[in-house]
């Protein structure tokens, strides 16, 4: 046994021998919202996704009509963005045509981009569970509601207040689910390669997937911090 796992039952050390052992909803669909057929629209697009890294359907439409004098069968290169997008863009962009002339445009164009959010079926409660089958899906611009909810089939969340039918749920309607609570015995799982001590002992406060927890063993009163992996489950990894 490594000296990092005598250290742990060290301060886990109870009555009993720890036992040691060798370590062996609906989802939301997208639909994607059908492009501008211009042809500088649909590369710019394809540049600002790429850009930007952004999730959903990117949508431009011009808020300036396009220069003239610009050839619509250009190739287009980005020169200047904002540093984030935004409902209206101001692009410095330079084509080239079939013959190899290069020019530089200044473009103003409006934007958005569609993603899925969603509404509920019926209206919540404060504590209550998000589940996924009480969900419609609804699409939403989100340069334009930036603080709509983003979901997937792993969220663990709970209402914070109540919602009502049909409003797009937003960051503010949830909080993530404490898969432990204070007061509440856990076990707790400590692992140095194929090794692993099982372990008992009382969460001190409320914590959520992922978020470290202290807790306390019963016995000995020694204190550890550990991470959240499942509900009254803790693991400690060296």
């Amino acid at each position: 046994m490594t000296s990092r796992l005598l250290c742990l039952l060290l301060c886990f050390a109870t009555a009993a021998t720890p036992s040691l052992r060798a370590e062996g909803s609906a989802s939301i669909a997208s639909t994607p919202r059908n492009t501008a057929e211009d042809p500088w629209l649909v590369t710019l697009s394809a540049l600002l996704t790429e850009r930007y890294q952004t999730t959903g359907t990117l949508v431009l439409g011009w808020n300036r009509p396009r220069p003239a004098s610009a050839p619509l069968d250009a190739d287009l290169d980005l020169l200047d963005a904002p540093t984030e997008l935004a409902p209206q863009l101001l692009l410095g962009v330079e084509a080239t045509d079939a013959a190899g002339v290069r020019t530089r445009h200044t473009l103003v164009l409006r934007a958005e981009l569609w993603r899925d959010g969603a509404t509920l079926r019926l209206p919540s409660a404060v504590g209550s569970p998000l589940l996924h089958e009480d969900l419609e899906i609804r699409r939403y611009d989100a340069l334009r509601e930036r603080d709509a909810l983003v979901l997937d089939e792993t969220s663990e969340l709970d209402f914070a207040r109540a919602v009502p039918v049909g409003r797009l749920l937003t960051r503010r309607d949830v909080v993530r689910r404490p898969l432990v609570r204070r007061g509440q015995p856990i076990d707790v799982v400590a692992s140095d390669g194929a090794l692993t001590v099982s372990l008992r002992a009382i969460a001190l406060h409320d914590a959520a997937r992922g978020d470290p927890v202290r807790v306390r063993n019963p016995d000995s009163r020694r204190e550890f911090t550990a991470q959240v992996t499942g509900v009254s489950v803790a693991a400690i990894r060296f």
